[in-house]
C-alpha cells in the first residue's frame, strides 16, 4: 500500500498508515511485458490532509481520487480538511492540466470528466459562489452559528444532505476567518 500517512488532524475511523509513503512529485514507473506507465504523485490536500491525486503522464489522464467528483461535491470536512488548501490544490490541478495537456479526469466516484481544466475552473468558480454565500450569510446573521447559517447557504440542496453540507460549511467558515485575520 502507498499512499500518504493520515495526519493527526484525521478523524480515527480515517486512520490510513500505508506501508510506503509517496511524496509530492514521485513518479512510479509500472510495467507490463514491454509496455510501461508513468503515475506522478500530486499531493492535493483540502478533502483530507493526505490526499493524493496522480497523473498517468503517457495518456495525459488525472486520477483525482476524492478530489474531484462527477456528479457530487467533495466534503471538507475540519479539521483534516481545509477550504483553502483544497482551492489551492484545485489550482495546482488547473495548472498541471494546462502543462501536461491532461483533457480528462478520472475521479474516485462517478464518470469520467472531459475538458479537465475548465471543469476544474468551474469547480473552483462553484466553491467560491458558495462562499461568498456563507459570507452573506454570516452578515445577515452575524450572532449565529452552523446551524443558523446552513439553510440559507444551502437552500438549493436538499435537506437531507444538509449534515453532510455542514462540514463544508464549517470548512467555509474557518477559512472565512482565517482570512479576516490576515
Amino acid at each position: 500500500m502507498l499512499g500518504l500517512a493520515s495526519a493527526a488532524t484525521a478523524r480515527t475511523t480515517a486512520a490510513f498508515a500505508p506501508d510506503r509513503a509517496l511524496a509530492d512529485g514521485e513518479r512510479l514507473m509500472l510495467h507490463s511485458g514491454e509496455h510501461h506507465s508513468t503515475l506522478r504523485v500530486v499531493h492535493t490536500p483540502g478533502h483530507a490532509a493526505n490526499h493524493l491525486c496522480l497523473i498517468l503522464e503517457e495518456d495525459g489522464l488525472l486520477f483525482s481520487g476524492d478530489h474531484i467528483l462527477s456528479g457530487s461535491t467533495t466534503i471538507i470536512d475540519p479539521p483534516d480538511g481545509d477550504m483553502s488548501a483544497y482551492i489551492d490544490s484545485l489550482d495546482r490541478l488547473a495548472q498541471a492540466c494546462e502543462k501536461d495537456g491532461i483533457e480528462f479526469i478520472l475521479p474516485a466516484h462517478g464518470h469520467a470528466i472531459g475538458w479537465a481544466a475548465q471543469s476544474i475552473a468551474q469547480l473552483k468558480e462553484h466553491r467560491l459562489r458558495r462562499e461568498a454565500r456563507v459570507l452573506a450569510a454570516m452578515r445577515a446573521v452575524p450572532q449565529g452559528g452552523l446551524d443558523d447559517w446552513l439553510p440559507l447557504v444551502y437552500d438549493d440542496t436538499p435537506a437531507a444532505l444538509w449534515p453532510l453540507a455542514r462540514r463544508s460549511l464549517a470548512a467555509h467558515v474557518q477559512r472565512i476567518e482565517q482570512l479576516a485575520m490576515l
